[in-house]
């Protein structure tokens, strides 16, 4: 049947949405809301802790890698100085201490003053490159032996050999050879035997090898 409302619209009953329309109103705004919710904490929070995590991380790197560099130039100069060491104690295994062997020859020559067993003044010392593969440098020196017996110069020459501090570095010796000579100057002695003697230092480092 065909019902007609003739009433005015103004009187007619005002009919409402639908109930399911309502709800999925209700339900679709409900939803918006909660996205821009989430949105919102995901913008001010997590993103917020994730660009202070991420600052915090850039600032830890940032120091691993200056102690990075500093260790990297503390090795560099550690291997420099490395380097350096090496050099000089290879210099110092190939150095001859002259002033050394300079000093015993000369305790040798004064013989604690002892007069009697023999009596030597040096008068040119000089050191040259060695004779043999063996020998690095040589020791030459040359000068008079007092007296009028030859067997005082043999008694200087024993005595250079027995001297172990001295003679120790040395491979060997020039034997006692000389001649005799006499002084004009009315002194005593004289007389005396001139020599020469050379010595050939073996290498700085021979103790090493032993």
């Amino acid at each position: 049947m065909i019902k007609v409302n003739l009433l005015p619209p103004e009187h007619r009953k005002v009919e409402g949405p639908p109930v399911a329309r309502l709800v999925a109103l209700v339900a679709g705004a409900a939803l918006t809301a909660g996205a821009i919710g989430c949105w919102a904490y995901v913008r001010m929070r997590v993103l917020s802790e994730a660009r202070a995590e991420r600052e915090a991380a850039e600032e830890e790197l940032a120091q691993v890698k200056a102690m990075a560099d500093r260790s990297a130039a503390l090795l560099n100069e550690f291997k420099e100085y490395e380097k350096r060491r090496t050099r000089i104690e290879s210099i110092g295994q190939q150095r001859i201490l002259w002033s050394r062997k300079l000093d015993e020859l000369a305790d040798v020559i004064y013989n604690k003053g002892d007069t009697k067993q023999y009596l030597v003044w040096v008068n040119t010392i000089r050191v040259a490159g060695g004779r043999a593969g063996e020998s690095p440098a040589s020791l030459t020196f040359s000068g008079l032996s007092g007296g009028d017996s030859y067997a005082k110069l043999s008694e200087f020459h024993r005595t250079i050999k027995e001297t172990k501090e001295f003679y120790e570095d040395f491979l060997a010796i020039d034997p006692p050879v000389g001649g005799k000579q006499t002084f004009s100057d009315n002194k005593s002695p004289s007389v005396g035997w001139d020599f020469s003697f050379n010595m050939d230092h073996k290498k700085p480092n021979w103790r090493e090898k032993q």
